[in-house]
């Protein structure tokens, strides 16, 4: 699959920022070799983690969307594009929208490239099993590509098969294709991921965290059941099930940021980043520093939130204030006490990493599925689990609702800055009470004024230009 702004200037242009690593070659061509299928994954999870697309899709823009987007944060900064997001006036030509539809399509057509040509390696040197471990998790990463489109856009086109260059017509052809309903693309989800878990490396076999494990494609299928349209709890108590042994929590919240516990026991999925000397990690000085106004400001409700559950491990090892006079001014908050996201906490030698999913996720998630199912003793269980890390007192729930506030809330505090809070409101119908209802530091109402049709990001309009097939989401 090509982006749509590549396909009109030019085929000779289609490919033009493949990773060093990626082989193209056309459809009927030789097939590729055995260590060439090797450089073809290798260049997948680099393309995933940094090159080209990865880094401001699946780390910055994945904070923005979860955070700055939620009650967590302010846009922060001065990007318009970052500002309308969070005030729920983006339009159509708002940047974000179009640059993450453009790197999510660049990773699903990338991969899609990938796919093609290890399933049609017949270098005996490829052995059966690798094969499958590697088509495993390429689909499993293309999966999760569309998991975060059909969560922004709803409604997307769904290209599972590269794109036929043998002519500029076959080309159109098979890229300019209309939007599938988003049952249909939970579906392809689905698919990929069940292929996935029937052939990636066992638990804690792969050589980093970021390396796909069955234990990640478990943890995403649990997330995934708990977003669709029609929740099915069962199935996300059973892949939690088969997650939540494999991990054990740290035994201090504060070693998960220090930098020095990379592909530790509590993380499920994590993208590695070695420094600039390989793939370093930029996005920690978008947050930290008073050389310009950073972006995703903590949110007085946030803060509040913290201080009110006396949750000040966490606080403290998420969120710094410091006395910023003279560098800038804000409209939310006092400049001699102001806030910065600080998880990620070394903007400068790149090496960072970024946890896409932990332990605590799932086990909140299973507590949800506890809770859907009647069990919310069990549910506490869970959630004072993950509370006693951080020395917080545990928690009794009476009924169904307060136990499913508590745990979005637990959910909340444990996750900030991890890009999850925005979905969660989504998917538990919570997000247009939420951010209807948010005030100021003085307790004002900050009026967003949230539409139904906000819920999802319009499409972006150089995509409907090029493409005559789509149609803009309602409302937009």
């Amino acid at each position: 699959m090509l982006t749509a702004a590549t396909i009109i200037t030019g085929c000779s242009k289609v490919l033009d920022k493949q990773p060093v690593t990626q082989i193209v070659r056309p459809q009927d061509s030789t097939t590729i070799s055995a260590s060439e299928a090797e450089d073809q994954i290798a260049g997948i999870y680099t393309t995933f983690r940094g090159y080209d697309y990865g880094l401001e899709f699946n780390v910055l823009d994945r904070i923005t969307n979860g955070d700055a987007i939620s009650d967590n944060a302010y846009a922060g900064g001065d990007n318009t594009d970052n500002i309308t997001l969070d005030n729920f006036t983006a339009n159509s030509l708002n940047g974000n929208v179009a640059r993450d539809w453009k790197d999510a399509y660049g990773i699903i057509g990338r991969i899609n490239i990938t796919v093609d040509q290890i399933q049609r390696c017949v270098d005996p040197a490829l052995t059966a099993a690798r094969k499958n471990q590697m088509l495993g998790e390429a689909r499993f990463l293309r999966a999760f590509a569309y998991f975060d489109l059909v969560r922004l856009y709803g409604r997307v086109p769904l290209l599972l098969e590269p794109a036929d260059t043998k002519t500029a017509e076959t080309l159109l052809n098979s890229t300019i294709v209309p939007q599938s309903s988003t049952d249909s693309v939970y579906l392809a989800i689905l698919s990929d991921l069940w292929f996935a878990r029937s052939g990636v490396r066992p638990v804690n076999q792969g050589e980093t965290k970021m390396t796909i494990t069955i234990g990640i494609v478990n943890a995403v299928l649990a997330k995934v059941y708990a977003s669709m349209p029609t929740k099915n709890w069962d199935s996300v108590g059973y892949y939690a099930d088969q997650t939540i042994p494999n991990y054990t929590m740290l035994p201090d919240y504060k070693q998960l940021w220090d930098n020095n516990h990379k592909n530790n026991s509590e993380a499920i999925w994590e993208l590695n980043y070695e420094g600039w000397n390989v793939i370093g990690n930029w996005i920690p000085s978008q947050f930290i520093g008073t050389d310009w106004k950073k972006f995703n400001t903590p949110s007085n409700d946030l803060v509040r939130t913290f201080e009110s559950e006396g949750d000040n491990i966490r606080e403290n090892a998420t969120i710094s204030f410091s006395d910023i006079s003279g560098h800038w001014t804000d409209p939310h908050w006092n400049l001699t006490r102001y806030p910065f996201t600080v998880k990620y906490n070394d903007p400068y030698d790149g090496t960072n990493d970024f946890y896409i999913i932990r332990l605590p996720d799932i086990l909140l998630l299973k507590a949800e599925a506890l809770v859907a199912k009647g069990d919310i003793n069990g549910a506490m269980t869970l959630v004072n689990q993950v509370r006693a890390r951080v020395k917080l007192n545990p928690k009794t729930a009476a009924n169904a609702d307060d136990a499913n506030a508590i745990i979005a809330n637990e959910r909340r505090l444990e996750l900030a800055f991890e890009g999850h809070r925005w979905y969660d409101l989504l998917r538990t119908g919570k997000a247009l009470a939420t951010m209807n209802a948010q005030t100021d530091g003085n307790g004002n109402n900050l009026n967003y004024n949230v539409q139904p049709y906000r819920l999802l990001l319009p499409i972006p309009q150089a995509q409907i230009d090029l493409n005559p097939l789509l149609v803009q989401n309602q409302g937009y």
